[in-house]
C-alpha cells in the first residue's frame, strides 16, 4: 500500500462528498453576487481578528461583543451567505473528524490531553 496513493484516493472521496458538493455550490452562487461575496470574505476577517484578539488572552468589550452579534445577525439573515456558512460548516466537521481520525492512527497527539493519571505510558 501507498500512502500518497491512500491519500489521493481520499481526497477524490472528498471531493465527491454531498457537503463539499453543497459547499462548492454555495460558495460559486455566493461568488456571483460580488457585494454579499465580499460581506461574507469581511464577516470571515472580523471572525480572525476576534479569535486572534481572544487567543493572545485579551476579553472583548461589551460594545465589542455587541456589534459583533450584530453584525452575525445581520449577515446570517442574507440567505446566500447563510447558506454558504453552513455548507462550510457541514464539511468542516467531515474534514475535522478525518484529522482526527488519522492523527489518533499515528498518535500525533503525543498524550498532550491524557490525565494526568494516565501519564506518557498510557
Amino acid at each position: 500500500m501507498n500512502v500518497y496513493d491512500e491519500a489521493n484516493n481520499l481526497a477524490r472521496a472528498l471531493k465527491e462528498c454531498p457537503e463539499y458538493k453543497n459547499f462548492v455550490a454555495a460558495k460559486e452562487k455566493l461568488e456571483q453576487d460580488p457585494e454579499k461575496f465580499e460581506m461574507a470574505k469581511d464577516y470571515m476577517r472580523r471572525q480572525m481578528e476576534i479569535q486572534s484578539f481572544q487567543m493572545l488572552g485579551n476579553e472583548l468589550s461589551e460594545e465589542q461583543i455587541t456589534a459583533y452579534n450584530t453584525l452575525a445577525n445581520t449577515i446570517m439573515g442574507i440567505p446566500e451567505i447563510a447558506e454558504f456558512f453552513q455548507a462550510q460548516m457541514y464539511f468542516s466537521v467531515i474534514f475535522q473528524d478525518i484529522t482526527d481520525i488519522m492523527a489518533k492512527a499515528v498518535d500525533l497527539g503525543m498524550h498532550l490531553f491524557d490525565s494526568e493519571e494516565e501519564g506518557c505510558g498510557a
